[in-house]
């Protein structure tokens, strides 16, 4: 062995020193390697743990604005584990033993190996909020120094895009044509990651809809790779203004760049080409049944997470918790458990947010969930958004299934349901207005305008009035451990169905005057 590959081995912490406690002796002595301005305070400052082992700070020190700073000295990729828990020690135990506020402790990690502590220890600084600095200790002319490492910028955005395409096909066979061009384009973008969800009609099921259709979802492209996708497609991101999902625009050049063929190629291939949202989508799986999911691009070789109903439900966005940056503004949809807070804080509030443009159902809502909280259940949170009394009507005149708004709140044990909330609108018994265009111009100020709201899955108005113009009130029940069902206020309960069925000249007014300009479907899914 070599003189040079004795002392290494002699002193294996950067050829310099025999142990860590020894660099960490030199640090302290020379403090301003590590940041100008910093006053020692103590070297393996012991913070006793009542309930279990406590931990010693390698360097105790305060910075020149009063922060206390702990100072970590790893010398072996090995560690991450236990650096990360002596860290989360340290804060924990500063905050409870010397009553230090968290904002004013700082942690400085110097470590000779990064390749993985880096990720989590960026996750680390992310999550906890606490100040972390990162140095890559090197020697350098027989000397030690300390350089900044950036650490990773963790930004926990929504990943699946609200920008999707829906394609329908006459038959299969054109659409894996389709398919499989995509495939092969794709790859030249492999770093991102495509999903083309296809289905099948529902068994029993007709309608009049081409029998094979396909949506196209696109996940978010880091980035670091925005320029790649401007090479590939010729032109800058953000070039196809105006776009349906802003913020999207590189996910939805480069999708779009993807599945763009020529139609030279495969004349007539499609029978409609629409913008792809969770609305439609819900409605599609009123209908049909996914038959199979292809994954493009940038996928897990084993994928065990993404399986076919979780990205299923990712793209309806019917729950919070899933990857889609825009919530589905009909339906809401999530099972939770009041023990896992994090899950179950984003789920009711998301919740409550959806139902609150009734005030009555939102408080009985908020009310009930709050003495959930920690429990060890399952809750089902579900809801739908039928802002359109008009549309209502006109469907229910056909199907018996057509639904004004409602929420459902159902506590579980195993299979059975013991407790639950449920709010929806009963009608009077009584009020019908004479004068069904009269209401139309009231609530939505023209026919023209109606129609577009009731098919739109983007405009946020609100036209509630229209309930009240024809005696329609919400109400909740409550249902309890008794399986006893106690009705709030008032004490009557009239369906939608008895509406009509009780006023079939007036309803059939109010299909009349919706068609005017075109006919409407009655389908409940539409």
């Amino acid at each position: 062995m070599s003189a040079t590959g004795l002392e290494n081995f002699a002193r294996p912490v950067l050829g310099l020193f025999v142990n860590e406690g020894e660099f960490r002796d030199y640090l302290a002595e020379r403090l301003c390697l590590v940041e100008p301005g910093l006053t020692l305070l103590r070297t393996e400052y012991a913070l006793d743990n009542p309930e279990g082992a406590g931990g010693r700070v390698d360097i105790l020190a305060r910075d020149t604005f009063g922060h206390v700073v702990c100072i970590e000295i790893k010398r072996s990729d090995n560690s991450a584990r236990g650096t990360l828990n002596e860290l989360s020690k340290y804060v924990t135990l500063l905050v409870e033993r010397d009553r230090v506020p968290k904002e004013m402790i700082r942690c400085i990690l110097v470590s000779t190996h990064w390749t993985e502590l880096l990720l989590p220890l960026s996750y680390f600084a992310c999550t906890t909020g606490v100040d972390i600095t990162a140095l890559h200790a090197v020697a350098e002319d027989g000397q030690a120094l300390l350089q900044p490492v950036t650490l990773k910028a963790l930004r926990f955005l929504p990943q699946l895009s609200p920008d999707m395409d829906l394609v329908w096909f006459e038959s299969a066979e054109p659409r894996q044509h389709y398919a499989d061009f995509i495939v092969e384009r794709a790859k030249q973008l492999p770093f991102v990651r495509l999903a083309l969800l296809l289905f099948a009609p529902r068994p029993g099921l007709t309608h009049d809809r081409p029998s094979c259709p396909m949506m196209v979802c696109v996940w978010r492209v880091a980035d670091g790779l925005h320029e790649r996708i401007e090479v590939v497609t010729g032109k800058p991101i953000g070039s196809d203004f105006p776009y349906a999902a802003p913020g999207w625009e590189p996910e939805a050049d480069a999708k779009d760049w993807i599945g763009d063929i020529p139609h030279a190629e495969l004349p007539e291939f499609a029978q409609g080409w629409t913008h792809g949202t969770s609305e439609k989508l819900h409605a599609l799986d009123a209908n049909y049944v996914l038959g199979q999911v292809i994954r493009v691009g940038d996928w897990p070789r084993l994928e065990l997470i993404n399986d076919d109903a979780s990205l299923l439900k990712a793209a309806l966005a019917t729950s919070p918790l899933g990857s889609s940056d825009r919530a589905n503004r009909h339906s809401y949809r999530a099972v939770v458990t009041p023990k896992v807070s994090s899950s179950w804080s984003k789920a009711i509030d998301a919740f409550l947010d959806f139902i609150a443009f009734e005030p009555s159902w939102a408080q009985a809502a908020r009310d009930y969930l709050a003495v959930l909280d920690g429990s060890d259940i399952s809750v089902e949170l579900h809801a739908f958004d039928k802002k359109h009394f008009h549309y209502a009507v006109h469907q229910a005149r056909v199907h018996d299934d057509a639904l004004l708004g409602y929420f459902e709140i159902a506590c579980r044990a195993g299979d059975v349901v013991f407790n639950g909330l449920h709010g929806y609108y009963t009608w009077d018994g009584k009020t019908c207005p004479d004068d069904a265009e009269a209401t139309i111009l009231a609530t939505y100020g023209d026919i023209a305008w109606a129609r577009l709201a009731v098919q739109s899955a983007v405009d946020k108005k609100r036209y509630e009035i229209a309930n009240r113009l024809h005696g329609f009130m919400p109400v909740v029940d409550w249902l309890d451990e008794t399986d006893t069902i106690t009705a709030g206020p008032p004490a009557y309960r009239y369906t939608l169905q008895d509406f009509v069925a009780a006023n079939p000249a007036y309803c059939a007014q109010i299909s009349a005057t919706l068609e005017r300009i075109g006919e409407l479907p009655t389908d409940p899914s539409a």
